[in-house]
């Protein structure tokens, strides 16, 4: 595994990009995992059945994320999630020794608004310290990581494709979110901090939050006007998207099915091979193609971001 990160001691958050400091009082734990119960008691699951694949085949993003963590295909399931309010599948990843069974993802995938889950490839779960990061809409998933997790890395999507039908021009980079962070006096924590992009990924989180639990922010944020042109701007473009109810309208079509090992031996035991094609009931949403590397953020055991590190695709 060491050969394929290449940063091996964590990089500290501390390192901040953007010139705002974190909002004072701190939330709840020093970051955004507070905002998990609340999500979890207020965001329904969504009914399901789920199917695994083929043995012997995976999904070419899904082999490209776990060969780069250090990992064996081999030891990993993909599997079809059908959600009864989308006409299309999900195909996610699990590692055998994921902290996550088939049922949490299911269950934690299942409670995010249907029109966000329209904006995530594949999710890639497997063992380690609690770790995330995505590269072209496909995340990879370490350890026990929480709703405020998957949220955060639906952001980097929306971002990329919710708001300009050009595709892969984030609106973070924009005037309109610019103009509106710059009449806030504060971001919601170090992750914030260090980008644009992981700015306009926790104010997701903070948005959905805002919008799904009972007295919004303000519930567990004292402060909130201090970052409230962020959420709010955010909150007016992607409108419903945030908010559960409706059906699946977009999707990203899967990575094309690959075999885990290319021995003979192996190919003898493959099972029938998947096909991936998307629904005539949604339309297609053009995938960024992933990058040569992922950015890792890593959690301390309150949830808190307290570094990174790189792996190398």
């Amino acid at each position: 595994m060491a050969s394929k990160i290449s940063v091996l001691a964590l990089l500290p958050l501390a390192l901040a990009n953007l010139d705002k400091p974190v909002i004072q009082p701190n939330f709840p734990g020093g970051g955004l995992a507070s905002l998990g119960q609340g999500l979890l008691d207020n965001l329904k699951p969504t009914q399901s059945t789920s199917d695994v694949w083929g043995a012997g085949w995976i999904p070419a993003d899904c082999k490209s994320l776990v060969q780069g963590a250090g990992l064996s295909p081999n030891d990993i399931t993909p599997f079809n999630i059908h959600y009864t309010d989308c006409s299309q599948t999900w195909t996610f990843c699990r590692h055998k020794d994921s902290p996550l069974s088939q049922t949490d993802i299911i269950d934690l995938f299942g409670r995010v608004p249907v029109r966000m889950r329209d904006y995530i490839r594949h999710y890639v779960f497997i063992p380690g310290n609690k770790s995330a990061g995505s590269s072209g809409d496909n995340t990879l998933m370490v350890g026990d990581v929480d709703i405020t997790v998957f949220l955060h890395e639906i952001g980097h999507s929306l971002d990329s494709h919710a708001f300009d039908p050009s595709y892969g021009v984030p609106f973070s980079t924009g005037n309109v979110w610019i103009s509106n962070y710059n009449q806030d006096s504060a971001v919601t924590d170090s992750y914030a901090q260090s980008s644009q992009q992981e700015n306009f990924a926790q104010e997701t989180v903070v948005s959905v939050y805002d919008k799904n639990v009972p007295g919004g922010i303000g519930n567990i944020q004292p402060n909130w006007q201090a970052i409230f042109h962020q959420y709010a701007t955010l909150e007016g473009y992607i409108g419903d998207t945030i908010i559960p109810g409706g059906t699946c309208v977009n999707r990203l079509t899967d990575s094309q099915p690959v075999t885990m090992s290319n021995s003979a031996k192996f190919r003898r035991t493959l099972g029938p091979k998947p096909t991936v094609s998307l629904s005539p009931d949604v339309k297609e949403i053009k995938p960024i193609p992933m990058a040569d590397s992922i950015k890792m953020t890593s959690f301390d055991e309150h949830g808190k971001p307290n570094g990174t590190y790189v792996i190398n695709l």
